[in-house]
């Protein structure tokens, strides 16, 4: 279940993602949508929904430094593993859990399982089980320039062909 795809033009980043829950047997729309706005960041998530825990309660430090990396890999993920431990998110080698996380106008991609932080310079990135046909999308309207349409419709067209995505779709920028 999922679909988040995220498109960076110039110094915006903009975020979109669908509401499908689904399990062996049905597929609902979540209440809340799977991507937010938290002060200086944008995340999304995707897998098991340990997400909503992380988007209610999750407070990380505002990047402090020129050096966003060096934050990213220091205090940031500090801060996101001891998250986890107090809130029962699974990070076992069986969690499907991942978010994308923007700050600062960089991309970053992370996976619970094995805890890993990866940084992207692509001007977009989708994750999730449509993220293949988002990520089609997104390459073949490169030279489109409304980021926001771009993101919205990767999700879209996820939407439109895989059987584990589903409306309404949100959307959020920093």
């Amino acid at each position: 279940m999922t679909c988040i795809a995220v498109v960076r033009k110039e110094e915006k980043i903009y975020m979109s993602g669908e509401r499908g829950v689904s399990d062996d047997d049905m597929m609902l729309a979540s209440a809340t949508p799977k991507v937010w706005q938290l002060g200086p960041y944008i995340m999304g998530y995707a897998g098991s929904m340990d997400g909503e825990r992380i988007r209610h309660n999750f407070k990380p430090s505002v990047p402090s430094g020129n050096n966003i990396q060096k934050f990213m890999y220091t205090k940031f993920i500090k801060e996101l593993r001891d998250f986890y431990q107090d809130w029962w998110v699974d990070v076992s080698k069986d969690s499907d859990f991942g978010m994308i996380i923007c700050v600062k106008g960089e991309i970053f991609e992370h996976n619970a399982a094995d805890m890993s932080l990866t940084q992207y310079n692509n001007e977009y990135l989708a994750m999730g089980s449509g993220s293949s046909y988002a990520m089609g999308y997104l390459y073949a309207t490169e030279n489109q320039k409304d980021a926001r349409k771009r993101s919205i419709g990767a999700v879209a067209a996820a939407i439109k062909y895989s059987t584990t995505c589903m409306g309404p779709i949100d959307t959020v920028s920093i």
